[in-house]
């Protein structure tokens, strides 16, 4: 997976792998939440077992803000990829 983080206001992004009914299917990545500079991209490896890999629908970054650095009501979004198959 590759993550571009276009939000100067934020610095991390917490990953998730989700199936087709949004239940949250177990998967292994060096780091759950990432960091990517502002205007940077980052590619991820993400591990899923066997015997989960056909459940696999979506996979997730929700930007996460550091609370001191917010001067407005933050914005968290959620950014999800379909898988094909």
């Amino acid at each position: 997976m590759e993550l571009w983080n276009k939000r100067e206001e934020v610095q991390f992004y917490e990953l998730k792998v989700f199936d087709s009914e949004w239940r949250p299917v177990p998967f292994a990545t060096t780091e759950r939440v990432v960091e990517v500079p502002y205007l940077k991209r980052k590619k991820i490896q993400i591990y899923i077992r066997e015997r989960d890999a056909s459940r696999v629908t979506y996979i997730c970054s929700r930007s996460k803000i550091v609370k001191e650095d917010v001067d407005a009501t933050p914005i968290s979004s959620r950014i999800c990829s379909k898988i094909k198959t």
